[in-house]
């Protein structure tokens, strides 16, 4: 059960940015042979940032939900 939490916004995640791919036009492929190194990284680094937040907020609602 400790999977859900984080699979929940993986799936959230990916379909936001499948999205706003689809609306822009984007072709993924083609995006991420264009992306440089440290584009690579700061993406990388937003999306834990992202998870950390979420699993902060996941953890913090959960005991107010049960009383």
């Amino acid at each position: 059960m400790s999977d859900t939490p984080k699979a929940i916004p993986n799936k959230v995640v990916e379909l936001l940015v499948s999205e706003v791919f689809r609306k822009n036009n984007v072709n993924i492929d083609s995006a991420r042979s264009k992306l440089s190194d440290e584009q690579k990284q700061a993406i990388k680094d937003l999306v834990e940032e992202l998870k950390s937040q979420v699993d902060t907020f996941v953890n913090d609602s959960s005991p107010s939900k049960k009383e």
